[in-house]
């Protein structure tokens, strides 16, 4: 297939086998959310050795939390190690490949067949807890910045490389990269998408809500109020609100059964098997549509529970109480006409000889945080599907790395080069 020169040169400098390699060692490196710094550290390596200018420093977490657009945590961290590779000098046109290296702790060891750590490749799959979410993707980020960098283009501006920690649990990584100024033109977010593009991400937003009841003995339990037996009553309200969030999704997301998830993750409730639970505490995630502010969601979800509480003499005197902790996630939509998406699906067109399918992504990224902190606008796209994410034997196909970094750096050509 006939293809631009500066994107023949970039393809013809990249090297895959490296790239499979590269997420192989990033995958060997245990980085479990809040302990980031080793591969941070192989992170850094890896860019000095690709030529780029290397920024490894360590965000100020105290002060970041302390921001009033924090996006939230849910583990408890002293650091923040945040690297980024650059290559180029400021143009008209910047890119930023952007990644995450922390992982979710990999479970029952019983349930894998290998080690979580082990990275190892049988049957053309790439095994190793963040094989799929996401150390393929920053793989790719460092080896597009390598091909680029060897291949001598001359660019238009510049391509960052940014490897990112805590996305999991709320994004700070990528809230502080913007709070130390680094903005772009756009940016491909390359989470797991089955290679389609996502410009689109409806949001997440986590909560505790706490029901109270009256203690009983349990052989006189119609003596006191089940905290259960209320919360039945608040579930089924929360049922509703999830149908109403959804009777309308946005076209890319039509095809999910539901589109906007309102789902309970953990639940406690009482203190003895034979007392009446005086109270149940809950907590959950709340799915936000795109176009909806979070503030607004958060309006809906207090307002559907009151509404189940004045239903109720017990909890009308005793109203629920909600609290929003954790990751917070905010819906976000780009145009996916702007010029670097288009060099985007330019290039998968090229590799697959088709355009990438448009889809909506039902749960929330980093995405939202390059758009609305700084202000770039950013699409996800990356090899892996997100049903491999956080199972054990996560799993990646070898050949999907290989085409999403022979895209990826077409793309950064094309959109790039001089």
């Amino acid at each position: 297939m006939i293809r631009e020169p500066a994107v023949a040169k970039a393809l013809d400098t990249l090297d895959t086998s490296a790239c499979v390699r590269l997420a192989q060692d990033l995958i060997r490196v245990p980085s479990i959310t809040g302990e980031e710094r080793a591969v941070q550290d192989l992170v850094a390596l890896m860019l000095e050795e690709a030529g780029l200018e290397v920024d490894r420093f360590d965000a100020d977490v105290s002060r970041l939390k302390a921001h009033p657009r924090f996006p939230g945590m849910e583990v408890e961290r002293h650091e923040a190690i945040l690297v980024a590779g650059l290559l180029g000098q400021k143009g008209d046109r910047s890119l930023i490949l952007n990644g995450h290296v922390d992982v979710v702790p990999p479970g029952d060891r019983q349930a894998w067949h290998a080690s979580p750590w082990s990275a190892h490749i049988h049957a053309g799959r790439l095994y190793g807890r963040g094989a799929c979410d996401m150390k393929a993707g920053v793989a790719i980020a460092i080896a597009a910045a390598a091909a680029l960098k060897k291949s001598g283009l001359p660019l238009r501006g510049r391509l960052i490389v940014e490897s990112v920690v805590g996305e999991e649990d709320g994004g700070i990584g990528s809230f502080a990269m913007a709070e130390r100024g680094y903005r772009a033109e756009a940016a491909y977010v390359l989470e797991p998408t089955r290679l389609r593009l996502i410009p689109a991400q409806a949001g997440a937003l986590t909560f505790r809500l706490r029901i109270r009841g009256r203690a009983a003995h349990a052989s006189v339990r119609y003596e006191g109020v089940s905290a259960i037996d209320k919360y039945e009553l608040v579930e089924a309200r929360l049922r509703q609100l999830e149908r109403s969030l959804n009777a309308h999704p946005h076209p890319l997301f039509r095809h999910y059964p539901i589109a906007y998830a309102l789902s309970i993750g953990r639940m406690r409730a009482g203190s003895w098997s034979a007392t009446v639970p005086d109270e149940l505490e809950c907590e959950g995630r709340l799915g936000v549509p795109v176009g909806m502010a979070s503030a607004d969601a958060r309006k809906e979800l207090a307002a559907a529970i009151a509404d189940a509480a004045q239903r109720d003499p017990w909890l009308a005197e005793h109203p629920p109480q909600i609290e929003w902790f954790g990751g917070q996630f905010d819906a976000v939509e780009v145009d996916p006409e702007h010029a670097a998406f288009t060099a985007l699906q330019a290039a998968h067109a090229d590799e697959f000889g088709l355009a990438p399918e448009l889809e909506g992504a039902p749960y929330g990224s980093d995405m939202r945080l390059l758009v609305h902190e700084a202000n770039t606008p950013a699409v996800l796209y990356g090899p892996g599907d997100i049903r491999q994410a956080h199972s054990a034997d996560e799993w990646i196909a070898v050949d999907e790395i290989v085409q999403a970094a022979r895209v990826v750096t077409a793309a950064a050509a094309r959109y790039l080069a001089a």
